[in-house]
């Protein structure tokens, strides 16, 4: 007796991207004027679920899509829709896929739950062939002359990235993100490189909250302390952090610093501000030294104690981009045309949405235990049925 087909599956999947709306899609960007042999639609799933395939080339596509339509398309006709279009129609489907899973939300617990949400942002480089130079030239040329940086919002609440920019490789990571209304009441959490006066003052005058570490070379006036200590304990209000840290044995600093920075200049002028972040040291027992953190959350919401296991959630972004290079195929590109290197990128991300799309709706099902599937687990799942399939 012959297996069901999967129609579920395949009911969520056209629930989360209707025909009409890829249709409409593929004639807003001019992916296809008219559809000749080559369906859209078509087109799409084939891109975007064969991602995981036994070859990631555009021949390898044209025989699926062949497979999957059961018609034969002469290899001009099929890699000409590798067009500006389709890349554009791709990056919008993405941003369709992002809004549409939104609601795919978990609850917050422990220390995070007093967030709205918890956003993780990073960056990952994808090498691609050395004729795009000119357009994403790469930051180490002696092994490598093109490559681009996937900057990369995450939501912990969603477990799912949540915006995504392409810029090159040489780009730097700081004035890519961008503080808005979209920050209020939801704390993010980041490394070094994007360490920026400017974007706390930021980050901070919209409501949000940031957590990240602190540079070795920063060292501002402490203002105030939030923790009482008993005995011959040091008295730190009034001198640099970096005097204070020197011969610290506490195992916890939780001090408000002051802090000045340059505004943007404005008719040839710059101006000066002034900021007041709370600076917690957490003393490391392996080696002694403390790791400071800077953040603006208050005491009330976030305490010293748990300031480092905060920190220590930015780990789940590094998860993504394994999952997405691992099974998604993200670091293979075999293209030197700017159109099809973009189109395949948002075909990797349009394949982990859907991923994560079908992990929720499969956990739901599960109800108690929805938490015995692992994502990275059923990302390789799925790769491997797309794989044999």
């Amino acid at each position: 007796m012959a297996r069901p087909k999967s129609i579920p599956i395949r009911q969520h999947l056209r629930k989360l991207f209707p025909t009409k709306v890829l249709n409409a899609l593929a004639r807003q960007t001019g992916a296809t004027r008219r559809r000749r042999k080559v369906d859209p639609a078509m087109l799409f799933w084939t891109v975007v679920l064969g991602i995981g395939g036994r070859s990631r080339s555009l021949a390898g596509m044209r025989r699926a899509y062949e497979r999957a339509s059961g018609r034969r398309i002469e290899e001009s006709s099929f890699f000409n829709r590798f067009n500006a279009g389709f890349a554009k129609m791709l990056r919008l489907a993405f941003a369709h896929a992002l809004a549409a899973t939104a609601g795919a939300e978990r609850a917050l617990q422990g220390a995070l739950g007093v967030f709205e949400d918890v956003l993780l942002t990073d960056s990952t480089v994808v090498r691609l062939h050395e004729l795009l130079e000119r357009s994403f030239p790469a930051c180490r040329t002696n092994h490598t002359k093109a490559a681009l940086k996937l900057h990369t919002v995450m939501s912990v609440r969603t477990a799912g990235c949540r915006s995504v920019k392409i810029t090159s490789e040489r780009q730097h990571d700081g004035p890519v993100l961008r503080a808005g209304g979209w920050v209020k009441d939801r704390l993010l959490i980041f490394d070094l490189g994007y360490f920026r006066y400017q974007l706390f003052a930021c980050i901070d005058r919209c409501g949000g909250f940031f957590l990240t570490r602190l540079k070795g070379h920063c060292n501002p006036v402490i203002v105030a302390s939030n923790r009482t200590h008993r005995g011959r304990a040091r008295h730190v209000v009034g001198k640099r952090l970096q005097d204070v840290i020197a011969g610290l044995h506490r195992e916890l600093l939780d001090v408000v610093v002051e802090v000045h920075f340059p505004r943007r200049s404005y008719g040839g002028k710059t101006h000066r501000d002034t900021q007041l972040l709370r600076v917690v040291g957490v003393r490391d027992e392996r080696t002694g030294a403390h790791h400071l953190y800077v953040t603006n959350v208050p005491v009330d919401k976030l305490a010293a104690e748990d300031v480092r296991a905060v920190y220590a959630a930015r780990w789940q972004i590094e998860l993504l981009f394994k999952e997405w290079k691992q099974h998604y195929r993200l670091e293979q590109i075999p293209s030197r045309k700017r159109h099809v290197v973009e189109a395949l990128i948002f075909a990797a991300l349009l394949a982990a949405v859907i991923s994560g799309a079908l992990l929720a709706a499969f956990r739901k099902k599960l109800k108690a235990l929805a938490n015995r599937i692992p994502q990275q687990r059923w990302a390789a799942l799925l790769a491997s049925c797309r794989r044999s399939g």
